[in-house]
């Protein structure tokens, strides 16, 4: 309480400094002024540097993702192409196998014979088969025996030089990919490529091959509807030497050579079975990013590519986008930021005007205000010291003159003496504590976190207790704000403290807990002046010898004491009630003999801003640090 009588004294110093020229605080306002427009300044100034600085980095990484998920789209899209392209394969293959059980043991002058009719039978089984364009057989001889397309097949023509037709002659070889160019397929030029498999006899000797082709067409229209159409792609079948079986867009000539396919061309030699390349550089619209990956039974890989151009003009859209959101807000940004520059400046020159009426305005009244609390104080507290130092002197001056006279040696009638005088001492400290009490408001309240003031005085009260008290501390995090007196706080909760220390003989366990909680209205008529709602629980607990249900009901009233004489006031709860009532709230005592006490304190939600820099703890902690252990219950701990 001697905190918050002490405050008031330090007016008139600040009075003289607001109406002094040369005190620092005449000078803080221009300070402040000066301080507004530089902010304004380098915020003006950030308006420009750091949306460029910004665009700068989104737009660097806005092209790497950019990069990156054209990277993962084509890696999707070769995958796809991947699977379909072995599944067109596996059919050709399963077509060749069927055309040779078709032809069974024939001869190949039986075949010859039976042309017309066989070549009928080849059709009708690629018939329904879109992806196969053509399919004819070969003899042993290299002379072509029987067509699905041609009817009568040339038997001149020497097909004995082709590459599938030598290496199948091979037994260890029965499946071959082979690439030509701009046959007749049905009375139309165009490039294709063929799977051939090998015919043996039942001996294991050569009989000749089977060739099925695959269907130009059908592989431009597969790519055409996974790539959109769009130019901006191209694809590839190639075997694992490099030819090129398919490509798209399709072209009657193989496409010219890049810096992709070489490196591509490298990536295949190395055996690598899937990946992305990139060629040309960052940012100059040349170049490309080709994914590829090897089919999983055959000697082919699939590549799709996609231009850097294209990809490029994608980010440049997305950036688009964002410059026509960022550029009008940080225009917009620094319009205001100029606007209340230009407000600013003119305000100070108003502001200057008058400051001065203000500074004396608030002097005068400071000093006003000061004098009359003086003044009041002044007056009671001398009518109080006259009247009760008259009678403090007279009664410790008759004791004084008793002890001189008296001639008696009888220990007991010195040990009355001793008392009497101590009675007047600790009458005059009870003075002091009963203007405390009686005080009917919070001596400054604000929006507090009691978190924060526990954290605060967390050294206090360990110092205060003892090296052999633990204490501990379970602050909530996202507390609540309350609206009280920093000091009355500190001061109740030190409170509190010292009791639980004097109900513990000096050693155990301290806890302070705080938490957020909500009181329903059914339980707010159990506290008269409470409401249901919010509030900020703050619990004290010891591990001291508790209180019988008889004491624990008069714990908070004042003057109860259960000490023996001289030992305490009996107001040390009472006022620690009193705060936390005449702040809105209300407290509550559980604790049982033998068990331990928990005092709890219940503080009504304030809804605010927190007011930084609190006065540290002062006068009025120390006062509670000197006596508070002193009025409490011997079964009251905390």
């Amino acid at each position: 309480m001697n905190g918050g009588a002490m405050r008031p004294m330090a007016a008139p110093d600040s009075s003289a400094d607001a109406v002094s020229p040369a005190s620092g605080k005449e000078r803080q306002p221009n300070k402040a002024a000066f301080g507004a427009i530089r902010t304004l300044r380098v915020l003006l100034v950030g308006t420009i540097i750091v949306p460029l600085l910004l665009g700068a980095v989104g737009g660097y990484l806005s092209y790497r993702s950019s990069y990156a998920g054209a990277a993962a789209v084509l890696a999707e899209a070769v995958a796809v192409a991947a699977e379909n392209t072995t599944k067109i394969l596996d059919t050709h293959v399963l077509v060749a196998a069927r055309i040779d059980d078709l032809l069974g043991g024939l001869s190949d002058q039986q075949l010859r014979d039976q042309e017309q009719g066989l070549s009928e039978r080849i059709a009708r089984q690629i018939k329904d088969l879109p992806q196969v364009a053509a399919a004819w057989v070969i003899d042993a001889n290299g002379r072509e025996v029987v067509s699905a397309r041609v009817f009568p097949v040339d038997r001149i023509l020497d097909h004995s030089r082709r590459e599938d037709f030598h290496a199948l002659q091979d037994a260890r070889v029965q499946t071959f990919i082979w690439a030509l160019r701009a046959r007749s397929l049905g009375g139309d030029v165009r490039p294709y490529f063929t799977v051939s498999q090998r015919r043996q006899a039942t001996d294991g000797s050569f009989r000749g091959i089977v060739v099925v082709a695959v269907s130009g067409p059908y592989f431009a229209s597969f790519y055409n509807s996974l790539l959109g159409g769009s130019a901006q792609y191209t694809a590839s079948v190639l075997r694992e030497d490099g030819t090129i079986l398919a490509h798209y867009p399709e072209s009657r000539e193989p496409p010219a050579p890049r810096e992709a396919d070489e490196r591509l061309a490298s990536a295949i030699a190395a055996k690598t079975t899937s990946g992305v390349i990139a060629s040309g550089s960052a940012f100059s619209g040349d170049g490309s990013l080709v994914a590829y990956q090897r089919l999983a039974n055959y000697p082919v890989y699939v590549s799709i590519g996609r231009t850097r151009a294209a990809i490029e003009r994608e980010w440049l859209e997305t950036m688009a986008g964002y410059a026509a959101i960022g550029v009008p807000a940080s225009i917009g940004l620094m319009l205001l930021c100029l606007l209340a520059l230009r407000r600013t400046r003119r305000e100070q020159a108003a502001l200057a005007e008058a400051r001065d009426a203000i500074a004396q305005r608030a002097a005068i009244e400071a000093q006003l205000n000061q004098a009359q609390k003086i003044e009041a104080v002044g007056l009671l507290t001398a009518g109080i010291a006259h009247d009760f130092n008259n009678l403090l002197t007279i009664v410790s001056g008759n004791i004084a003159l008793l002890e001189a006279n008296l001639e008696t040696t009888e220990p007991r009638h010195r040990k009355f003496i001793a008392a009497a005088i101590g009675a007047c001492e600790r009458a005059s400290a009870l003075t002091t504590r009963l203007l405390g009490f009686v005080r009917r408001e919070p001596v400054d309240p604000r929006p507090v976190d009691v978190d924060e003031v526990i954290a605060r005085m967390s050294d206090l009260v360990r110092h205060s207790l003892g090296d052999r008290i633990a204490v501990e501390s379970r602050l909530s995090g996202g507390l609540w704000l309350v609206f009280v007196d920093p000091g009355q706080l500190e001061a109740a909760i030190l409170n509190l403290a010292l009791n639980a220390r004097d109900a513990m003989s000096g050693r155990g366990r301290l806890t302070i807990k705080t938490a957020n909680v909500h009181i329903e209205e059914a339980d707010a008529p159990a506290h008269p002046g409470v409401g249901a709602g919010d509030h900020v629980a703050v619990f004290v607990s010891d591990t001291g010898i508790g209180m019988p249900p008889e004491v624990r009901d008069k714990a908070f009233d004042p003057f109860f004491t259960t000490k023996e004489a001289g030992k305490g006031t009996g107001l040390g709860l009472a006022q620690v009630n009193a705060f936390v009532t005449r702040s809105g709230g209300y407290c509550t005592i559980v604790s049982e003999p033998g068990h331990g006490t928990t005092i709890k304190l219940y503080l009504p939600r304030h809804v605010g801003t927190p007011e930084r820099g609190v006065p540290e703890r002062g006068e009025a902690a120390v006062a509670v640090a000197a006596g508070a252990g002193q009025d409490a219950a011997p079964g009251k701990g905390s």
